[in-house]
């Protein structure tokens, strides 16, 4: 009996050491002794624009007392930002290094490299490079037709490799004005406009299409014609035959009309030529019904001729200098300089022109190497406006209104689907 009271003091002694050893162990604070850092999907880069990757750090030993951590990104040659939550996000291409630190044990801490791609950068210049190049070939390149007449000088293709070569420098400007975009996507677009260029280039034939002349028919004989009136002002003086039609003699205002004895035609002091009304007699009603006619039909054939250029300097030809062919604009144009016409004397120049013709005060166009007024059409569906003081060369085919400004003059003719008006104006017949 004696012997097991013993023991049990002894076990009891023992249970109570044991006891006091585990309140001291749980007191005690367990160090970190290192950290390992992983990305989601054990990934190492960044591909999509503003991508982001989540990374997450694993701290040992698993039962370290304090396992708080912050994170770090040092730009390299990219750069990225990150939160405290492991998030990383990607700003510019190139690599980052990624870092996380032991708020326990500073001198504990983990790395990772990153590398990104596809960010937006200040790339979009070499695509605008490429578009406006690509634009400057397609202007500088002349269009025509198999059945066309050509003299050997510079290079020309078909309507339809035109028509293929802008559909290309359109996707490639839709592509430009999606901003922003990837460097890919700047490359493949570069890549994707040299390719149509290059098809372009190879469709150009040697040659420059002879432009021939707007038959103008019965108008030729005619300085100028209008269907609804001309009207003069001031000291002006008209050299060559003048007509209205189907308005009668009383919509010419300011010649003092002088009729002569058969009543076929009038004169006038202002005007070296005979001058028609439909209202005139013997002959002269036919003749005025014809030409108006025939200048409806030149007005539609020079406005269906093939452009070999299109918009052109926007519309804007102030101190520019053409050469012979056929050119289109879908807006107005202007001239506010000098504007000149280069080429010989056979050399034919249309001027497509869907909205208004403005030319300003005391400028002139200037004809060299032997360019004729008489081989120069102007085909305007809006307004045409001679500022004060100006020279105008070529022939007018007006769909409305023509106005001639003080002191204005012109070397042509002006055929109008409305009215006339001249100001002091000075128009010789070529």
């Amino acid at each position: 009996m004696r012997i097991l009271k013993i023991m049990i003091i002894i076990l009891s002694v023992g249970l109570l050491f044991t006891i006091a050893g585990c309140k001291t162990n749980e007191g005690e604070v367990v160090s970190v002794t290192g950290i390992t850092l992983q990305s989601a999907g054990a990934l190492t880069t960044i591909t999509t624009h503003a991508g982001t990757l989540q990374l997450s750090a694993t701290i040992t030993p698993a039962d370290a007392s304090d396992k708080s951590i912050t994170w770090s990104v040092t730009d390299g040659t990219g750069s990225a930002i990150i939160n405290q939550s492991g998030l990383l996000s990607a700003v510019m291409n190139g690599t980052v290094t990624v870092k996380t630190v032991s708020q326990s044990a500073k001198a504990i801490s983990a790395e990772l490299v990153i590398t990104i791609s596809n960010q937006v950068t200040d790339n979009t210049a070499p695509l605008a490079d490429a578009i406006a190049d690509a634009n400057q070939n397609m202007n500088e390149t002349m269009v025509g037709t198999s059945a066309d007449q050509y003299v050997s000088s510079v290079s020309w293709v078909l309507l339809a490799d035109q028509t293929t070569y802008q559909q290309a420098i359109t996707l490639a400007q839709t592509t430009l004005s999606e901003t922003p975009l990837t460097d890919n996507e700047v490359s493949d677009a570069v890549n994707e406009l040299a390719l149509a260029t290059n098809a372009f280039n190879l469709k150009k034939q040697n040659g420059t299409k002879v432009v021939l002349d707007i038959n103008l028919g019965t108008a030729e004989a005619f300085a100028i014609l209008s269907k609804t009136g001309i009207s003069a002002t001031g000291a002006t003086s008209v050299i060559g035959d003048i007509g209205v039609s189907p308005v009668s003699a009383s919509y010419i205002t300011g010649f003092g009309l002088i009729m002569d004895s058969g009543n076929t035609f009038s004169t006038s002091s202002l005007v070296t030529g005979h001058i028609y009304a439909s209202d005139y007699q013997v002959g002269t009603p036919a003749l005025l019904t014809s030409a108006i006619a025939d200048v409806l039909t030149a007005y539609q054939d020079g406005a269906s001729r093939t452009a070999d250029y299109t918009e052109l300097y926007t519309g804007d030809l102030s101190g520019k200098t053409l050469t012979s062919g056929v050119y289109m604009w879908s807006n107005d144009v202007l001239i506010n300089t000098d504007f000149t016409l280069n080429g010989s004397s056979t050399d034919v120049f249309i001027f497509q022109i869907a909205g208004t013709l403005t030319m300003a005060a005391n400028t002139q166009i200037t004809l060299t190497g032997g360019v004729l007024p008489e081989h120069i059409y102007w085909v305007v569906a809006d307004t045409i406006a001679i500022g004060v003081g100006a020279d105008f060369q070529g022939i007018i085919l007006s769909m409305t209104n023509v106005s001639m400004n003080t002191g204005s003059s012109l070397t042509g003719m002006i055929y109008a689907q409305t009215s006339v008006s001249l100001d002091a104006t000075v128009v010789t017949k070529p």
